[in-house]
């Protein structure tokens, strides 16, 4: 009886036993679908596309080239490939694959799930592919510091970030560019960057390094590089652009513009050790056309955008927005203007340029000519003037003059230069110290707004026929005047070249006025009271009294030199 009760018990406790264990025991779960998906499509890069290596402004697909796919869902997968039948160098091509399918179910292509997709450039160097066969991007998807290329072709090829999405049917995708470039350009001496130099270039933002690259140099003086970031993720705020070679700094530009930097965008920095100190035009308004009248190949002018770095030889007008400098250099002798067959060598309407706007010109004038280190005849003569038309469009920043280096004149070189220049209020800075015959004659005849002419220096103790004959007539704004130092003057040096001015205050220290008319009219309608000083010993009875001599109701001093 015991024993019959025993093996019940047995018999219960491995039943419960059996029980317990087949509940711990998982139910397998269906296993997952792995299928291969063929799968072809047209892609193009966006209309809009500005970071681009194509001259028709869109990204141009190269052999190597691939487009990962993949759903929304991560179920979808995979490659495709530029196809064999097209697509090399232009910005619309075929690709295909097969992609992978990993899924509970099987894929049904009527789905049509939500894919994206991104390219990857042969040189690619923002994304890596994973054991899985799935891409992902290198580092996050942010931009290595040291991450540069030397031409924005190249950074375009390994750094772009062109992405889309749309329906698993659809015929043709189009990708966006989502990286801009900052491409730099920095110029320097060509004896300090040498062929094969290597420089660190730092751009600094905001105190911290956000690019830095190790650049060798190419071309002798021509440092160029581009950086690369995803768009609107970067601010540049106080930006600073460092060159160093053996950890010596050679060049450090401050003041890089504050500035969002967007997607399918690239900014130009361009920085020089060098400047361009010849001949400059800066515009003050946006949408200033510039207009030559010089385009002979063999003499005629160049222009530079960028501080004299490129140049490009004039054909055609340019414009210049608000602030923006032109250099400019020629390759004449002179650029005499004047009506054929006039005596008096009025200038026709062809002056070196005209402007639509008022524009500042500044640096040296020499760069203008063939030869930069000798003035030649006529080499100015009417350069600025149109004869009876008023010039309204020329003027010079007090802080920024043009420069007039000749001291030793020659024939007519700036005669009549700036003659009826009305918008003119500040003069250039030159110093005569050997004049010529008519060098100055009628040079500022009519610049009406002309007031101070401190720049000037005439110091020239020995004069030429009509050297400075007419040189300020009829300023009528003009109220200082140059000492005259010259002892002995020749005929008609000096004729109307105060006339019609607020000019009240004289230095002449001439001690023989004997040339035929040398004072003719020169002080004609000029204030009525003003100072005169002479030479010493020439206060009583040398200089007539009137508009050939000294006005009427001048007060009459020696000079003594203070």
């Amino acid at each position: 009886m015991r024993k019959s009760i025993y093996l019940k018990v047995l018999l219960l406790m491995a039943l419960a036993i059996s029980a317990a264990c087949e509940k711990e025991v998982p139910t397998p779960s269906p296993a997952q679908e792995e299928q291969t998906v063929h799968y072809m499509t047209t892609i193009q890069t966006g209309i809009d596309t500005r970071a681009t290596v194509g001259d028709d402004m869109k990204y141009q697909f190269e052999a190597g080239d691939r487009v990962y796919v993949e759903s929304e869902d991560g179920k979808l997968y995979g490659f495709l490939s530029l196809s064999g039948e097209g697509g090399d160098g232009s910005a619309v091509a075929l690709f295909e694959g097969d992609l992978k399918y990993v899924g509970d179910t099987p894929f049904e292509r009527s789905g049509n799930p939500i894919v994206n997709l991104t390219l990857v450039s042969k040189e690619d160097a923002l994304h890596k592919t994973t054991d899985q066969g799935k891409l992902v991007p290198v580092e996050n998807g942010s931009y290595s510091s040291d991450e540069w290329s030397p031409t924005l072709g190249g950074a375009v090829s390994r750094l772009s970030h062109f992405t889309g999405s749309g329906n698993f049917n659809a015929t043709r995708f189009t990708l966006q560019q989502q990286s801009g470039f900052l491409r730099c350009f920095v110029r320097m001496k060509k004896e300090d960057a040498p062929v094969d130099r290597v420089f660190t270039v730092t751009l600094l933002n905001n105190g911290q390094v956000f690019r830095e690259a190790s650049v060798k140099v190419s071309e002798a003086g021509s440092i160029p590089f581009v950086f690369a970031y995803l768009g609107g993720q970067v601010s540049l705020e106080n930006a600073k652009l460092t060159v160093a070679y053996n950890d010596e700094e050679q060049a450090r530009f401050e003041d890089i513009a504050n500035k969002d930097l967007a997607a399918n965008k690239y900014y130009s920095i361009s920085r020089s050790t060098l400047s361009f100190d010849g001949f400059r035009i800066k515009a003050t308004k946006d949408d200033t056309i510039i207009t030559f009248n010089y385009t002979y190949s063999d003499s005629g002018i160049q222009y530079s955008l960028d501080e004299g770095e490129t140049w490009t030889q004039y054909a055609t007008a340019f414009k210049l927005m608000a602030n923006q400098v032109a250099c400019i250099k020629g390759n004449r002798t002179n650029y005499k203007n004047e009506k054929a067959g006039d005596q008096w060598w009025t200038p026709e309407d062809k002056p070196i340029f005209k402007a639509n706007k008022l524009v500042y010109i500044s640096g040296n004038i020499m760069s203008l000519l063939s030869d930069e280190e000798n003035l030649t005849e006529s080499a100015f003569q009417g350069a600025f003037s149109r004869g009876g038309t008023a010039v309204n469009y020329i003027d010079i920043e007090s802080d920024i003059p043009l420069i007039l280096p000749a001291t030793e004149l020659a024939p007519r070189c700036y005669m009549r230069m700036f003659h009826n220049c009305t918008s003119l209020k500040v003069a250039p800075t030159f110093k005569v110290e050997q004049t010529a015959e008519k060098c100055c004659y009628n040079m500022f005849r009519k610049c009406t707004f002309l007031t101070q002419v401190g720049s000037i220096e005439l110091p020239a103790t020995t004069l030429s026929v009509d050297c400075y004959r007419e040189l300020f007539r009829e300023c009528t704004n003009l109220k200082s005047a140059p000492i005259l130092p010259a002892p002995t003057l020749v005929q008609e040096c000096y004729r109307q070249m105060f006339s019609n001015t607020k000019v009240n205050t004289v230095v002449c220290l001439a001690t023989d006025i004997s040339a035929q008319d040398c004072l003719n009219s020169w002080l004609s309608y000029v204030p009525s009271n003003g100072t005169f000083y002479t030479a010493p010993g020439k206060t009583t009875n040398f200089f007539p009294e009137g508009a050939s001599g000294i006005p009427s109701g001048w007060s009459v001093e020696e000079y003594s030199g203070d």
